[in-house]
């Protein structure tokens, strides 16, 4: 596991630098842009987004709140730019599996154009799950390929040795969602996005 991530953490090292001109961050670009419209932000909400990349999407939802930011994303140059770019905003380096932060800190949780370099997925989303305050959201935003490409291109990662991707369907997030005791699903298709989120119960709910 270790392996995979520090290949990837140097793929988007490498790409950092000029990440908008590529195929993977005009395409994450795009998502953000409609996650940004689509995700209604609060005075005084954290956020966190995971697999935050050079930041934009976070520096979108907060742009015209008085909320906190945090993000985090494997690759350290990636990091480095949001930090430069965006320094009101809180970043780290960091994975989906180790989020060093306090149960019941977040209204809202993203992720973007991501959610398939996460190894563990399940508890990935169990940890969001702590981590979002009740009544908070977790929001992963994907590509909306159509359900054959979405087939075909799992099992052709899986013949690559290199390559630990995974994209799941709806029905696999909605049921990792209910797993980790999220509710009131939502899911959206917007564009090019598939938009899936869920959340966390009040104590009332």
């Amino acid at each position: 596991m270790k392996n995979v991530k520090e290949r990837s953490a140097k793929i988007y090292d490498k790409k950092a630098e000029k990440y908008e001109k590529t195929i993977s961050g005009r395409m994450a670009a795009s998502l953000e842009q409609e996650m940004i419209k689509k995700i209604c932000v609060r005075d005084n909400d954290k956020i966190l987004d995971v697999g935050c990349g050079t930041g934009a999407l976070l520096a979108g939802l907060t742009r015209w709140r008085d909320a906190e930011g945090y993000g985090v994303d494997i690759s350290g140059e990636m990091i480095r730019r949001a930090s430069e770019d965006y320094p009101d905003l809180h970043f780290q380096v960091g994975s989906s599996d180790d989020l060093d932060f306090e149960d019941n800190t977040f209204r809202i949780i993203t992720v973007c154009s991501a959610f398939h370099h996460f190894p563990n997925q399940a508890e990935f989303i169990q940890k969001a799950a702590d981590l979002l305050t009740p009544g908070g959201r977790l929001y992963i935003g994907v590509v909306a390929f159509p359900e054959v490409i979405r087939i075909t291109g799992n099992v052709a990662d899986k013949l690559l040795p290199s390559c630990k991707v995974k994209r799941p369907s709806t029905h696999e997030i909605l049921g990792m969602f209910k797993a980790a005791g999220l509710t009131k699903f939502r899911v959206h298709k917007l564009k090019k996005l598939l938009m899936i989120s869920a959340k966390k119960p009040l104590p009332e709910d």
